[in-house]
């Protein structure tokens, strides 16, 4: 037991910072990022602060309130999920503003395979960290609180965040003349991260458990 607890310990932190790679890499392509992160960046030309530090300021809001609505004290998976989400702003910074803060794509289509390279990253790793099940994400560990205590269904709680963090983002942009990160990158994003997702939690999913 020991030994498995160990070994999904180390998977997770790995895939953990595959995942803030491959975030990174579709924040480097600068062609529009998916709707939560479009909203991150554009706080983060605003009040000139560094995005992974903006993320953590927005999970932790998510935190919080999912706290509020489950009226239980913390677990130890809570200060799982802490640490998880202020690790993953801090490596969103190391990769974007250290290690890729030299080099820029020159060319559109180097952009267009940067982000997509990030996507399915950002997928795979997300995928195996979820079909693990030791670190949970703050807004989807909001929204399913919600679901469960107000009846609602999951999905179309998560999409009513998704719109505000798209109205949010406009607004943002708009008032404060700032760039516009809802693009391109945003569509591909809606219409493949889903996708990809479920075929790679499926995936690791299936692999953790045949190795069991």
């Amino acid at each position: 037991m020991y030994k498995k607890n160990r070994t999904q310990v180390i998977l997770s932190i790995f895939f953990f910072i595959l995942f803030g790679l491959g975030i990174s890499l579709q924040l480097k392509a600068a062609i529009g990022q998916s709707i939560l992160n479009a909203l991150a960046v554009t706080i983060s030309q605003g009040v000139q602060m560094k995005v992974g530090f903006v993320l953590n300021i927005i999970n932790s809001l998510f935190f919080i309130s999912y706290l509020l609505l489950r009226h239980k004290k913390l677990e130890t998976k809570d200060g799982i999920q802490i640490a998880a989400t202020v690790l993953n702003g801090y490596i969103i910074n190391f990769f974007l503003y250290s290690i890729l803060s030299a080099w820029t794509p020159g060319t559109y289509p180097h952009r267009l395979l940067l982000y997509f390279s990030g996507l399915i990253l950002a997928s795979i790793s997300l995928g195996a960290v979820l079909a693990i099940g030791l670190v949970k994400f703050p807004l989807e560990s909001l929204c399913l609180t919600i679901s469960e205590k107000y009846s609602k269904n999951f999905s179309r709680v998560r999409m009513t965040f998704d719109g505000l963090f798209l109205a949010a983002a406009l607004i943002f942009s708009f008032v404060c003349k700032l760039p516009l990160e809802i693009r391109e990158g945003t569509l591909i994003s809606i219409l493949l991260l889903s996708p990809l997702l479920g075929i790679c939690y499926n995936y690791f999913k299936n692999l953790f458990t045949s190795e069991e």
